[in-house]
């Protein structure tokens, strides 16, 4: 008699690009679906491997050293899905592996252009996508050679995040100084007509090369003369234009070849309710959108149906809804100084806080803020309609007791 031994079952493996404090929701959403997880990162304690089957230290930029790393690793089950809740590079390496793996997402010869912003903008404009106007500059065209009416507009890093080094200059002498600091620093920058009108996010879902939108927030800035994301608002005001934002979307999922990924959209609206693309990526977003705000605003769980998309397993398209609870994601923001003390659970006394953290650790230097890493804390809060959700939100805020010396 011949004893068979018995097959052992084939394990489906999800790779989570990075694997620190904020790759935390999709880890846990991958495990809950029941997907073993494989996490890569750098660092050997980021905060994620703890909830990871399988562990790949390795810089989330060296693509190629993943990929042998996991052809090593899968003797036992099959890559279902590869994704990342970073941004940048992590795309980047995303893309590659998701190609290797014949995972459905976004082609790796288009990665680059979500990496550096004037590529995008080539893309946009070869597509009529509606976006703010490059103004070149070059050593012929000197900042006081254009003329008063090209003013105001925004300097950016070509390539940058977090909203560094992004200035609104006025006229010749702002453009020329912040021209003049950026050559020195050598970093490659891009210059555009700033278009006056509230901005937006649209954060969306690509799923078998369809756009969905899921959800619309107004955002609040410490403009002028720099960026910083300060409030997050649901349900947006501008919720009667979800059909014109879907159809950029559209657009966007065609133009770039994006099979299968949550995309997220920053917009300005003027006052003739005209839409302007300022950026397009193919990732989740951060400002705890998709694991906080959306979840309580729109009832969907994005990182959970983006996973489902990638791994073809019973994705679950969003329902706009015109009645939903309003909610608020508010940053904190400190002056020049040290942080001497703060109470990190102080929000939980306020109705509707639904999440709080502090960024910061006691002794931290704080700067006035001129980016998004600048920010000491956030909050968010629902509740019945948006005012009463701001003015919580600022008592949740104040209930941190931040004190700077």
């Amino acid at each position: 008699m011949i004893l068979r031994k018995k097959k052992t079952p084939q394990l489906n493996y999800f790779v989570s690009i990075g694997s620190g404090l904020n790759q935390i929701p999709l880890i846990t959403e991958a495990k809950n679906l029941g997907l073993h997880v494989i996490g890569v990162d750098a660092s050997a304690s980021a905060a994620g491997f703890y909830l990871c089957d399988l562990k790949i230290q390795e810089s989330i930029e060296n693509y190629d050293a993943i990929y042998k790393k996991l052809l090593e690793l899968l003797v036992d089950g099959d890559i279902r899905g590869i994704m990342t809740k970073s941004y940048g590079p992590a795309i980047i390496t995303t893309s590659y592996l998701t190609e290797k793996f014949s995972i459905p997402f976004l082609p790796f010869a288009n990665s680059g252009s979500f990496i550096n912003k004037r590529k995008m903008k080539s893309v946009f404009i070869e597509h009529k996508i509606q976006t703010p106007r490059l103004i070149p500059l070059t050593s012929r065209m000197k900042p006081e050679k254009l003329s008063a009416g090209s003013y105001p507009v925004i300097i950016k890093p070509n390539i940058g995040h977090a909203k560094k080094n992004v200035r609104l200059a006025c006229d010749a002498a702002e453009l020329k100084q912040y021209c003049s600091n950026q050559s020195q620093s050598g970093q490659d920058c891009i210059i555009e007509k700033f278009v006056a009108g509230d901005e937006m996010i649209a954060a969306g879902i690509i799923n078998n090369k369809r756009y969905h939108l899921v959800e619309i927030t107004d955002k609040k800035t410490s403009f002028p003369p720099y960026f910083i994301d300060l409030l997050h608002i649901a349900p947006s005001k501008f919720l009667h234009l979800s059909k014109k934002i879907e159809g950029i979307g559209q657009t966007v999922a065609d133009a770039f070849g994006i099979v299968s990924s949550p995309l997220i959209m920053e917009i300005v609206v003027n006052g003739n309710e005209e839409l302007y693309l300022i950026e397009a990526v193919p990732e989740f977003g951060g400002e705890f959108l998709p694991d906080v705000l959306i979840p309580a605003s729109a009832d969907y769980n994005i990182i959970q149906e983006a996973i489902k998309s990638s791994t073809k397993t019973g994705f679950r398209p969003p329902q706009l809804r015109k009645t939903k609870h309003a909610v608020v994601v508010r940053y904190v923001t400190g002056r020049n100084g040290i942080l001497a003390s703060c109470n990190p659970k102080g929000p939980q006394n306020v109705k509707g806080t639904i999440f709080a953290r502090i960024f910061k650790e006691i002794g931290s230097t704080i700067h006035d803020p001129s980016t998004n890493l600048d920010r000491i804390g956030v909050v968010a809060v629902a509740a019945e309609t948006v005012g009463e959700a701001i003015a919580l939100s600022e008592q949740a805020a104040d209930n941190f007791n931040i004190r700077i010396k």
